[in-house]
């Protein structure tokens, strides 16, 4: 059996290739892709702005697929069978070391691996990354199996709504009760609004744009309470009315210099801010007499390690649409459009993915403008 993937032989360019298909190893399990969708980290591996990838590649780190076989091991150990649904996290920690043994730091080992970033193509397993029409999840790989009821353009997205419970949760260490700002109305500050929701987080304010309509409607329909454009008003001056004071907590997902001042600025006295967006090499100006003055924390941090469980309960129990999140859908031929659209978004764009089995109604063809 041969599959075929899209593998970036160089940073900027692609090829279609085919890669035999055996039987995993003890260890590991054979998955068939279902549905991949694509992060704004994958354009910036694709440009060869990532330091952890390996050339020759197959992205893809965001993706849902169904089990074909599992190795012997994996399937005494974990249960895993034929036809299961299951997602995996993107890091794969050695599982030894110091941090392994950490419930919400294990990313940090040094040994770690990430599907869709440092598996080069080139050597066994080959197939390590979602933009593939199969995959080998390899032995210390974290799954988690997916309802049936699931749909496919939902469960692809546990990771990504792992880091909104990463944010509010992990680092933000917000509650019941506690005043959020959300800043940024992206695919991560959709999945970070669901979590802090499920979370029974509030009274909560979203930051955006004004061209982000067609993001707050999906906020509103997730339940935000509230949804400032900054470009038409200053959320220094709404804010506080919103919330009757200032926010507890402010995570900041998009990484503009502008709003991470903003969120610095926002935040009551001895609050907290999450920062989590790249600001791709930027520098931000920092008044931290301030931020000591005021007794400001400030918290930052990558991935969703211990929190894909929460993930996965939320997305199966469909009180949450996120399958929407995910509006604009390509075939895996279109790739390199999926890319574009990713790093230039069209009107009405939130987040691509590329499907490999039927098109899910919610979502639209890409076109690739």
């Amino acid at each position: 059996m041969q599959a075929k993937a899209m593998v970036v032989t160089t940073p900027g360019r692609l090829e279609f290739r085919s890669f035999p298909v055996g039987e995993p190893a003890p260890g590991e399990v054979l998955v068939r892709t279902r549905a991949t969708s694509v992060c704004a980290t994958d354009v910036k591996v694709f440009h060869g702005q990532v330091g952890r990838a390996r050339f020759p590649l197959i992205m893809g780190h965001e993706f849902v697929g169904e089990v074909v076989a599992a190795g012997r091991e994996a399937a005494a150990r974990h249960g895993w069978k034929e036809g299961d649904r299951v997602t995996p996290e993107p890091y794969i920690p050695c599982g030894r070391c110091a941090w392994c043994r950490t419930e919400h730091h294990y990313h940090n080992c040094p040994d770690v691996r990430l599907y869709g970033i440092s598996i080069p193509c080139d050597r066994p397993p080959h197939l390590g990354g979602g933009y593939g029409e199969y995959v080998i999840l390899v032995e210390g790989s974290l799954l988690h199996r997916v309802a049936p009821q699931t749909p496919d353009l939902a469960a692809c997205l546990s990771s990504v709504v792992g880091n909104g419970f990463r944010w509010v949760k992990t680092l933000g260490e917000a509650g019941f009760g506690t005043r959020l700002v959300i800043s940024g109305a992206g695919a991560q500050g959709l999945c970070t609004l669901a979590a802090a929701i499920a979370c029974g987080v509030g009274p909560i304010v979203l930051l955006g744009l004004s061209a982000d309509e067609t993001r707050f409607a999906l906020a509103r329909e997730f339940g935000a309470e509230h949804i400032v454009a900054v470009d038409r008003e200053d959320p220094r001056e709404a804010v506080p009315d919103l919330l009757r004071g200032p926010p507890d907590v402010v995570i900041e997902t998009s990484g503009v210099p502008a709003a991470i001042r903003t969120a610095l600025a926002l935040v009551r006295p001895s609050g907290r801010v999450v920062c989590i967006g790249l600001s791709g090499g930027r520098e931000t100006p920092v008044a931290f007499d301030d931020l000591v003055w005021r007794d400001v924390r400030v918290v930052c941090g990558k991935g969703q390690a211990g929190n894909v469980a929460d993930a996965v309960r939320l997305i199966d129990s469909r009180r949450v649409p996120f399958e929407k999140i995910n509006n604009t859908i390509f075939r895996l031929d279109d790739l390199e459009k999926a890319l574009a659209a990713t790093e230039h978004p069209p009107a009405g764009f939130i987040k691509a993915a590329v499907v490999f089995e039927a098109e899910t109604p919610t979502a639209q063809r890409g076109s690739g403008r």
